[in-house]
C-alpha cells in the first residue's frame, strides 16, 4: 500500500511541477506518507521548483521565387503618351472611297516586343502594321464610327490606350450636283447632214 502511495505521490508531483507557475507544498502524514499539493496544509513546507524549459522553433526562412530564367528580362518602360490625333473628334468625312487615315503619337518610342492596333467600332482592324504612326483604315461604310488604339505586350494584353474618337462618314449622294455631273451620261452625237441624193 505504501508503493501505491508513494507512487501516486510521484505522479501527483510530476503532474503539479508540469503545470505553469505551480506553487508546491509537501508535509508528511501520521503514517510517515509524503504527500504533495499546490494548496498549502498545516505543517506542509513550500517546495522550490525551477521553471520549465521552453523550445523556440526557429521560423523557417522564406522561401524565394524559382528563377524560370537565367537571363533577366529588362523591364518595361510605361508610356507616357499615347494620342490619337486623326481622325478628329466628330470629324465627318464625305468621299466615295470609303477609307480613312489615321496618325498617332506614342511617347516614348514603341519597345521591343509590343505592337500597336487599331480598333473599330469594338473590333480590331487586321491587316494593318503593328508599328509606326500612320495607318489607313479601308472598308468604312457610311455612319457614325468610333477609333482608338492599344500598345500591346507579348501576351497580348493591353500596356497603353489612346482616347476613343468618334467620326462620321458621308456618303456622296446620288443626287448632289457634283455627283450628277460627274455620272451624267454624255449626249448622243447630232447626226451628219444629209448630203445631195444621187438618183
Amino acid at each position: 500500500m505504501r508503493g501505491k502511495l508513494a507512487s501516486l505521490a510521484v505522479l501527483t508531483l510530476v503532474a503539479i511541477a508540469t503545470s505553469p507557475a505551480a506553487t508546491l507544498y509537501r508535509w508528511v502524514d501520521r503514517d510517515g506518507v509524503v504527500h504533495y499539493s499546490d494548496r498549502p496544509q498545516p505543517g506542509a513546507t513550500q517546495v522550490e521548483l525551477q521553471s520549465a524549459q521552453t523550445f523556440s522553433a526557429q521560423q523557417p526562412a522564406a522561401a524565394t521565387p524559382r528563377q524560370t530564367s537565367n537571363r533577366a528580362q529588362p523591364a518595361a518602360v510605361p508610356y507616357d503618351n499615347l494620342d490619337l490625333w486623326k481622325p478628329q473628334e466628330n470629324e465627318v468625312y464625305t468621299n466615295s472611297a470609303n477609307r480613312i487615315d489615321v496618325r498617332l503619337r506614342l511617347e516614348p518610342e514603341l519597345q521591343a516586343g509590343h505592337a500597336i492596333w487599331l480598333y473599330l467600332d469594338g473590333k480590331r482592324v487586321d491587316g494593318l502594321p503593328t508599328s509606326g504612326e500612320e495607318f489607313t483604315v479601308d472598308n468604312v461604310w457610311r455612319g457614325t464610327h468610333t477609333l482608338y488604339a492599344i500598345v500591346a505586350d507579348r501576351s497580348g494584353a493591353p500596356v497603353a490606350r489612346s482616347q476613343s474618337v468618334n467620326f462620321t462618314m458621308q456618303q456622296a449622294s446620288l443626287l448632289s450636283p457634283g455627283r450628277a455631273r460627274q455620272t451624267a451620261p454624255a449626249p448622243a452625237p447630232a447626226p451628219a447632214p444629209a448630203g445631195p441624193r444621187s438618183n
